[in-house]
């Protein structure tokens, strides 16, 4: 009835099914609120969680909504999104007029001061304002610490609401964490290296990204031509001033990191080779391709912060153009890398094949959620030659080819292999989570139950134990 998964039943049935299938390892999305589009990797906060995920049930467990509010939300209003904003509406009420949840809401505050004050200022004037740009906020808006003291009591039972709706968020997601962790399965999530220009980040921190004087960005990231775009993909985020961050010890770095390891175990570092040299393209041109590479921060950066944050638990997503520079990088901090079987099939020499693993410290993959479903990848992108060597190097039989993959990674050196959902079903094109590039008709999939068949979570649970996984 809610139209879209949440923080709730489902997320603790899925649990559920990692743990009767001698599952380890749960490897998740960037959970903070989405673009239009729908990609969480476009999002107006690295810090803030996706409110829309909270779970109405866990609201009413908490004694902060009733069954009757629930139930005339669902019969009154049709638009997922306004019902669920007014029954977080309901919950703030109802917090306020009662003494459920107020310790626990005050250490949230205290412990979130470094980014909740100027991300609830922000999503409050992007509504404010109809959702401009902060680059199009009047004057006086433009630059967190210029508002005024008037404006924000003026606005502060607001600025407190959507306080409260984070804290319900991550209230909610720790409880799925300790589930988890209680049934002996730990979390990886995921940093995009880069944020969104028209987020709070850079309209609170923009002296650590390269801006004009007048807040717009010189130059934008993105990477040259490669596997998914002849043209290089252009993603338009604000390049960091690395030299900045450095004068500040890496600050808003060391409070992003240490942000999500309070909710993950592990953190997947996206465009991990960003660090060590950055595709950075002039505002004015239209594709990827006039770049060029600008080095990172590199070691300095990563040994810094081991002096602030006790362990640096990382996966190296060392895709697309890599450099000896970006090995060495991350062989430096034993950071493992990343291998994708469906890139592995065009000879018998290429090193994403189990058998030319030249370490075991990776981990492997049938495909990433940049890929198309392993299924749809054989049926509509595969070659003849790879698919040639897919029967050399696999145990396809042409039944399924998902599992002939998940058995290809799960017997492999790598320390860990990684299935998506998509694969484990042996779901089609169809299924596909992103089209790097394009932003419309993108991350749409959604698996709506768990009704899956005992065979495959018997196949599954047999696999594990097989490979001592």
């Amino acid at each position: 009835m809610w139209g879209i998964g949440d923080l709730g039943k489902s997320a603790y049935d899925f649990v559920d099914f990692l743990k009767e299938t001698d599952q380890k390892l749960w490897q998740i999305l960037p959970l903070v609120i989405p673009d239009s589009f729908g990609s969480p990797y476009a999002s107006n906060s690295a810090f803030a969680g996706n409110t829309m995920l909270i779970s109405p049930q866990e609201l009413l467990k908490e004694k902060l909504v009733s069954q009757n509010d629930i139930s005339k939300l669902e019969s009154k209003i049709k638009n997922q999104f306004k019902r669920k904003k007014q029954l977080l509406n309901i919950a703030y009420n109802n917090f306020l007029n009662r003494n459920v949840l107020k310790k626990e809401f005050g250490i949230f505050i205290k412990e979130e001061s470094f980014w909740i004050e100027y991300t609830a200022n922000f999503l409050l004037l992007k509504k404010g304002f109809k959702n401009k740009s902060w680059i199009d906020f009047p004057k006086e808006f433009k630059n967190n610490n210029e508002i005024s003291t008037v404006w924000k009591k003026e606005n502060g039972s607001e600025l407190e609401e959507i306080k409260f709706e984070q804290f319900l968020f991550f209230h909610q997601w720790k409880k799925i964490k300790e589930y988890a962790h209680a049934n002996n399965i730990e979390i990886i999530g995921d940093i995009p290296i880069f944020v969104s220009y028209d987020s709070a980040d850079v309209w609170a921190n923009r002296s650590i990204f390269k801006l004009d004087p007048k807040g717009k960005p010189e130059v934008v990231a993105g990477v040259p031509p490669d596997y998914f775009s002849k043209t290089g993909q252009l993603w338009g985020n604000p390049h960091y001033n690395w030299e900045i961050l450095k004068e500040k010890d890496y600050f808003w770095w060391v409070n992003r990191i240490k942000h999500t390891l309070k909710m993950v175990d592990y953190i997947r570092a996206d465009h991990f080779r960003g660090f060590e040299a950055a595709w950075e393209v002039p505002i004015e041109e239209k594709t990827a391709i006039n770049g060029k590479w600008v080095k990172g921060p590199g070691a300095f950066f990563f040994n810094f912060l081991k002096t602030k944050i006790d362990n640096l638990p990382i996966i190296a997503e060392d895709l697309g153009v890599i450099t000896d520079e970006v090995i060495k990088l991350r062989d430096e901090f034993n950071f493992p890398g990343m291998k994708i079987l469906q890139f592995a099939f065009d000879s018998e020499n290429n090193k994403f094949l189990p058998q030319n693993y030249d370490t075991e410290n990776c981990v492997v993959y049938t495909g990433t959620h940049d890929n198309n479903t392993t299924l749809g990848w054989y049926n509509n992108e595969a070659t003849e030659n790879d698919k040639k060597n897919v029967y050399k190097f696999t145990d396809f039989n042409g039944e399924n080819i998902s599992w002939s993959l998940i058995r290809l990674a799960m017997r492999s050196k790598a320390i860990w292999s990684i299935i998506p959902m998509q694969d484990i079903l042996n779901l089609d094109e169809s299924a596909r989570m992103n089209f790097p590039g394009k932003t419309e008709n993108n991350w749409q999939w959604k698996m709506k139950d768990l009704n899956i068949s005992n065979e495959i979570k018997n196949n599954l649970k047999m696999l594990t134990n097989e490979t001592r996984r």
